[in-house]
């Protein structure tokens, strides 16, 4: 697949850019400017650029079968709405926080949104906007995300207020399931939330 990877240069885009590599994707990697991630073999093209300004993604976004956002937002979604129906590409991977949609546990929970209220609004706002886009749009919400070796196996509940699994997830699991997600033909219009293999309890699926 050729896919674009917006948010390349962060901590979770640069797993995804070498996994994707590893895969046989054709990866297109989409940074700030003066962000662009180096030491990263393979790659279709390297495009700095606001991911906010639709007119920084429109030549990026030509010719994608996929645009998987590593980096969430409203900006980033309604520049991504605007352009994509443009250049004929439907499939978009849209990260977000299990906490947008999560009410249990009831206190974990409160003082998350106490503390980030600010951003899970926003993310609330993008998938929103995604939902009501006809795009082929897959929401992926994650747990805490942690830097550290891959598990090699991540917990996915499939229902908005589901709790299972353990609440840190590496960076490189979480990839590893943005990818798959972009593969997947049968995820159209899909949200599920990603955790770490629950530890000695509920089913865990293995990350390719």
């Amino acid at each position: 697949m050729r896919i674009l990877v917006i948010g390349a240069a962060g901590r979770t885009g640069r797993h995804v850019l070498d996994q994707g590599v590893a895969r046989g994707h054709a990866i297109t990697a989409f940074a700030r400017d003066g962000a662009a991630p180096t030491g990263v073999a393979g790659l279709r093209a390297v495009v700095k650029g606001d991911a906010a300004r639709a007119e920084d993604l429109r030549a990026a976004v030509r010719e994608q079968d996929a645009v998987l956002c590593a980096v969430g937002g409203s900006a980033i979604a309604r520049a991504l709405i605007e352009v994509m129906p443009e250049a004929g590409v439907r499939r978009l991977v849209m990260t977000s926080s299990r906490s947008v949609t999560a009410t249990r546990p009831r206190l974990a929970v409160g003082l998350a949104w106490l503390r980030f209220r600010a951003v899970y609004a926003d993310l609330a706002r993008a998938e929103g906007m995604l939902q009501a886009s006809g795009l082929d749009w897959r929401i992926v919400r994650a747990v805490m995300l942690v830097d550290g070796p891959a598990a090699g196996a991540v917990h996915i509940d499939r229902a908005a207020d589901a709790t299972g699994g353990d609440w840190r997830l590496t960076r490189a699991d979480y990839a590893r399931t943005l990818l798959d997600v972009a593969e997947d033909d049968t995820a159209r219009q899909s949200e599920l939330g990603v955790g770490g293999p629950a530890r000695g309890r509920g089913p865990a699926r293995r990350a390719r």
